[in-house]
């Protein structure tokens, strides 16, 4: 036998082998159907109590409130006399809260100095000593600050006012009760601006509200995931309380952005608004996550879990070479290509699903193309019955595979190793996760996800 001849049936041979071993499969790229428009970017409410210890409260006030609170200023008497009179606070202001009000209450001393004595002779006396009570609604401005309207409710006396001027005792309880409704205004204004001065609620809050802009991880495989909340406003409700704390209830409304892969990097922190004002705020949070994964996120996931696998089936093996992932309109294409038995490329069409089991995202009802499925029932129709499709459903299964019941404690660590964490401290509840819609977009699927939770934040030091 010539070697051209041997050549020949050796090339006829490897073709005829080739043939029935490795058949190839030349499809066409299936057809882009007309995609839905994108979800509106959502808004979402979180409620948290912030509570203050009404402790806290009395120390801020004491140690803003000037203990002087009428300097000495001068009074005539019934018979002329020139009575030199000033009010001091010989102990600290107490605070209750009850019906929605604050009561301050505080020992007053009143002292004279001797109208008919010696000019020389400058010394100031205890005249009387009274105790005070003095009540207020509370509310909160909308320049972050508690506000007062202060009035004098009732007093009654430690010890009554009376002096003996040259061994006669003269009666001085009007003088000393007029000195008090002349002065009440300028007593009650003291406690207001105490008040005012101190308990700034801005001062807590603005380390909150930035530390909340700071992106958050909540998983690290298969893929980084991380949340950039975007708050804009912030609401308060009537404020509450009872023996030893007063609540605030906030609602702070904000936009969540989710990114894949390194740390996204945060330019610009938004200010801290002004604050509204709101009769009444949901106990639960409203939580709306709107998570944009694009096809070239999904792709890498992918490829970490499905590229390079060799699958047995009855007909043959298929060596996955690569896979990809991208917008059909309605459905999403997966795109393998594949070498073994059937080399080509094999083009499937799906449906993402959000599995609230799991919280995953996962491809189902995977099948072949109409044009895929027409290439193969002339050259590997074996590949349209066997479990091909299944053993691809199976694999895809891609970003958000995290536990959603962490997600609370992951939350709560990150905030507490934040600045806002040395003064605060938040209590998340478990989250419940309902999807509300799934879009397919030309650059990649949207995930409308809705998260019932409540927060607490409470303000351990002031």
């Amino acid at each position: 036998m010539s070697i051209q001849r041997t050549i020949g049936l050796l090339f006829f041979a490897a073709s005829l082998f080739g043939a029935v071993c490795c058949k190839r499969v030349d499809t066409e790229l299936p057809v882009t159907q007309l995609f839905e428009p994108a979800i509106a970017d959502p808004v979402s409410f979180v409620k948290a109590d912030i509570t203050f210890n009404i402790r806290d409260l009395e120390r801020k006030i004491n140690k803003a409130l000037n203990p002087v609170l009428v300097k000495e200023e001068t009074f005539e008497g019934r018979k002329g006399e020139a009575w030199r009179l000033r009010v001091e606070r010989t102990g600290p202001v107490r605070i209750k809260y009850a019906n929605r009000h604050v009561s301050f209450s505080a020992p007053l001393q009143v002292w004279y100095s001797n109208p008919i004595g010696l000019r020389k002779d400058k010394r100031s006396r205890p005249l009387c000593a009274l105790a005070v009570s003095f009540v207020s609604p509370l509310s909160v401005g909308p320049n972050w600050r508690l506000n007062t309207r202060v009035r004098l409710e009732n007093y009654h006396w430690i010890m009554e006012p009376s002096v003996r001027l040259l061994g006669v005792k003269v009666g001085v309880k009007k003088l000393a009760e007029s000195l008090l409704d002349k002065r009440r205004a300028e007593i009650e204004a003291g406690i207001d601006k105490a008040v005012h001065d101190e308990l700034r609620l801005d001062r807590e809050v603005s380390r909150i509200w930035g530390d909340m802009q700071k992106p958050m991880r909540i998983s690290r495989q298969p893929e980084e995931i991380w949340l950039i909340p975007r708050p804009f406003s912030v609401a308060v409700a009537p404020v509450s309380g009872n023996a030893k704390q007063i609540t605030l209830p906030v609602q702070i409304a904000f936009r969540v952005d989710t990114r894949l892969g390194m740390k996204p990097v945060v330019d610009r922190l938004e200010p801290l608004p002004r604050l509204l004002r709101r009769n009444h705020l949901p106990e639960a949070a409203r939580l709306e996550v709107l998570v944009r994964v694009p096809y070239s996120d999904l792709n890498r996931v992918l490829a970490q879990s499905l590229n390079r696998q060799k699958l047995n089936l009855a007909g043959g093996h298929i060596n996955i070479k690569n896979a990809t992932i991208y917008g059909g309109g309605r459905s999403l294409i997966l795109k393998a290509n594949v070498g073994g038995s059937v080399n080509g490329s094999l083009y499937f069409r799906g449906h993402p699903a959000y599995d609230t089991l799991d919280n995953t995202l996962r491809v189902e009802d995977i099948d072949f193309d109409v044009v895929t499925k027409e290439r193969l029932f002339a050259t590997a129709d074996w590949l349209l019955h066997d479990n091909l499709r299944d053993t691809l459903q199976s694999v895809l299964v891609v970003p958000l595979r995290y536990h959603v019941a962490s997600i609370p404690e992951k939350i709560e660590t990150a905030f507490a190793r934040g600045k806002a964490g040395q003064k605060t401290a938040l209590d998340v509840d478990g989250f419940r996760l309902v999807p509300q819609r799934i879009v397919i977009r030309p650059e990649g699927i949207e995930i409308l996800i809705k998260v019932v939770s409540k927060v607490d934040l409470a303000v351990k030091q002031l």
